[in-house]
Parts: C-alpha cells; sequence; structure tokens
C-alpha cells in the first residue's frame, strides 16, 4: 500500500488539452477541473484506452470528491483489477483513474477538433441513446 494522495493527477503535458479554447467552449465551458478530469476518463474507459502518465501534475483535491465521485471511480479500479484489495489502495485506485484520464482528454480533443463546432455533443446524444437502447 502506497501514500493516501491528496489530489488527483493529470500528465502535465495533458493540461494544455484541459484548458484549449475549443474543447473549453465545446464540452467543459462551465465544469469544474473534477468534472473535467471524470469525463476524460470515462472517455478514455468507454474507448478502452489507458495510458501511464508520464510527470503528474495535480489537478483537484480530492477532498473535493463527493460519494458518487468516489464510487465511480472505485467501480472502474474494481472492474480493472478484478480484486476488492484494490479499493483499500487509494494510490493503485488513483492511478488507474488517472491512466484513464489521460488517455481519454487526448481522444476527445482529437474527436472535437476533427468535428464541426457543436458536433461533439451530437454524437454523445447518439451514442447514449445506442446505450440505452441496447439495456
Amino acid at each position: 500500500m502506497g501514500r493516501v494522495p491528496d489530489r488527483l493527477a493529470i500528465d502535465k503535458s495533458d493540461r494544455a488539452l484541459y484548458d484549449n479554447d475549443i474543447i473549453q467552449n465545446e464540452i467543459f465551458e462551465g465544469k469544474t477541473r473534477k468534472e473535467q478530469f471524470l469525463f476524460a476518463m470515462s472517455i478514455g474507459f468507454r474507448n478502452g484506452v489507458r495510458s501511464p502518465l508520464n510527470v503528474g501534475d495535480g489537478f483537484f483535491l480530492s477532498k473535493d470528491m463527493r460519494s458518487e465521485d468516489e464510487a465511480l471511480i472505485d467501480s472502474l479500479a474494481l472492474f480493472i483489477s478484478e480484486s476488492e484489495d484494490t479499493l483499500s489502495d487509494r494510490e493503485e485506485v488513483f492511478k488507474i483513474a488517472e491512466e484513464y484520464a489521460h488517455a481519454g482528454i487526448k481522444i476527445l480533443f482529437d474527436d472535437i477538433t476533427s468535428m464541426q463546432p457543436g458536433s461533439y455533443n451530437k454524437k454523445l446524444e447518439v451514442e447514449l441513446a445506442s446505450i440505452i437502447e441496447d439495456l
């Protein structure tokens, strides 16, 4: 068991992507850093892409997570590790979330910058409708 981290990190090189005007205007406007991170993490997971951080850079404090935020990252860690022991290692849980967010922000940036303005939200609507239909 490692340290109990007080914040979740992004890769230092990803900060420019999170702050990019196109992403901010298209999808992140009015969103907190925590919400941005969780969205990027979800995109990475949805696409099955996880990438280790090169240089970690604190992004938001773990104390700012609500119970449903913690449940989301715990569920991801449990799914990936297939061991409930992982949940007692917060450093590992955060690492998994950070690696999916690292991959996800790059996917998000590539998707948004390759589409017409406003198209990404439409893509999400179609994808969510398909997921709901499959349920």
